[in-house]
């Protein structure tokens, strides 16, 4: 892994989920997965989790990841195993170098704060769009700049 992974369009989804009473480190990272929409109810075995947390368990180590040495961690099929890789890439969570995978930082609450960072980035350049568009149209309803 001698370059530096691409960073890839990514669609944030973000939903509304209540958080479980159980302080559980694994139902807690569920619930972050389904907060993030890549964990779904027909999910029944939260694979999509467990192949996260095996990704991130290998960031942090710096042991990188192949889809095949994910399914053999996790227990499923190689091609399941891409298909849960490719909802976590769209997603912004993990990224590839080759055909190696590894999380987005070494932790998963690091992660979470690059997520917001790029939400509040993009929403910025929207404002300001959104102003530029509101200007041109003369509609001058926004506050001014401190």
């Amino acid at each position: 892994m001698d370059q530096l992974p691409q960073r890839m369009a990514f669609k944030i989804v973000i939903r509304k989920v209540e958080k479980p009473f159980s302080s559980a480190p694994l139902d807690e990272l569920d619930w972050i997965c389904q907060s993030l929409g890549f964990l779904e109810p027909v999910d029944r075995e939260k694979t999509a989790s467990m192949i996260f947390r095996e990704i991130v368990r290998g960031t942090e180590s710096g042991e990188a990841l192949t889809s095949t040495a994910i399914s053999e961690r996790v227990g499923m099929s190689r091609g399941a195993v891409i298909n849960h890789l490719n909802n976590l890439l769209r997603s912004g969570l993990i990224m590839r170098n080759g055909r190696y995978y590894s999380s987005r930082s070494k932790s998963v609450y690091r992660t979470i704060e690059e997520i917001q960072e790029d939400v509040e980035r993009i929403f910025e350049r929207m404002k300001k769009t959104a102003r530029e568009i509101d200007s041109e149209l003369g509609i001058r309803d926004f506050p001014d700049e401190a």
